[in-house]
């Protein structure tokens, strides 16, 4: 008993305490924090490893099939597909312990996995598939790649097939290049397997003849014949008023022919630039 009132506002709050909820969490079940590993599910293609104390004959690794199974000794066939590694293990312990063994500790972990494959492709040191082993950022994987290369465009693409409605239609979605090499995009992206994500290559166009400073540059989406030329220095000293632009491959090269002149004044379009477009301005004589 509390006969003292300090002593009584004391006895009230331990009181209190060990009857709240937070005190009660002591005695619950912490659920799986979802970032961390144990949160993973598993699927057809990983591969388990079971290690049982003082039980060597049912340790061993072990894959899980197609059906989402794996054969355990002693049990047969097991589903262990959506499951996490320790539910699994916990399900096992009570299925031996059920008609085999007294009391068995298991230890369950993931030893391959090969379940949940995302694709990277494109301008990346190490394209490829690539297994997800927990939550994993768009960051991350592009990392896991070997990092973006110098040679990416402007873009990196995320593809994913839409689960509702069920209609195969994809979901695309584009982020730039910079800000996810930075780390100011994609930290929070979480990926999902069958995700495919791509890097662009960047877009160049080439020039030469009469211009200031020929050679190859980055094609900036929507530049035109006008643009193309200023970014390259301006035309030359002895460079006429005609400009051709030589588009296209493999035996279909088209030729086409443009006044700048005409274009300065308004009379004809300022065209737009393709990648992959030679741009030669011609010498003028005099």
């Amino acid at each position: 008993m509390c006969y003292v009132q300090p002593m009584r506002l004391l006895c009230l709050a331990v009181a209190v305490a060990l009857t709240s909820p937070v005190a009660l969490l002591a005695d619950q079940e912490v659920p799986d924090d979802p970032s961390r590993s144990t949160a993973y599910t598993i699927g057809a293609g990983d591969v388990l490893r079971v290690e049982a104390f003082t039980h060597d004959e049912i340790s061993g690794s072990f894959a899980v099939e197609v059906d989402g199974e794996i054969s355990f000794p002693l049990l047969g066939r097991v589903r262990v597909e959506g499951s996490t590694t320790s539910e699994i293990g916990r399900r096992l312990e009570a299925l031996l312990e059920k008609d085999y063994y007294v009391d068995v500790q298991l230890q369950v972990e993931v030893e391959e996995f090969r379940s949940q494959p995302v694709t990277v492709l494109g301008e990346v040191a190490r394209p490829g598939t690539f297994y997800l082993e927990g939550q994993t950022s768009l960051h991350a994987i592009l990392a896991e790649a070997g990092g973006i290369k110098t040679t990416a465009g402007s873009s990196i693409e995320l593809r994913r097939l839409q689960s509702e409605p069920d209609d195969g239609t994809p979901v695309v979605r584009v982020f730039p290049t910079e800000g996810v090499r930075s780390g100011e995009v994609g930290r929070d992206v979480v990926l999902q397997p069958g995700d495919v994500v791509s890097v662009s290559a960047k877009q160049q166009y080439f020039i030469t003849g009469e211009i200031s400073q020929p050679g190859q540059y980055d094609l900036s989406p929507g530049m035109t014949l006008m643009q193309a030329i200023s970014q390259s220095g301006g035309l030359g000293k002895f460079a006429s008023q005609t400009i051709e632009i030589h588009r296209g491959g493999n035996g279909e090269k088209e030729i086409m022919t443009f006044d700048l002149s005409h274009i300065r004044k308004g009379r004809n379009p300022d065209p737009t630039i393709e990648a992959g477009d030679v741009l030669i301005v011609r010498r003028r004589f005099f």
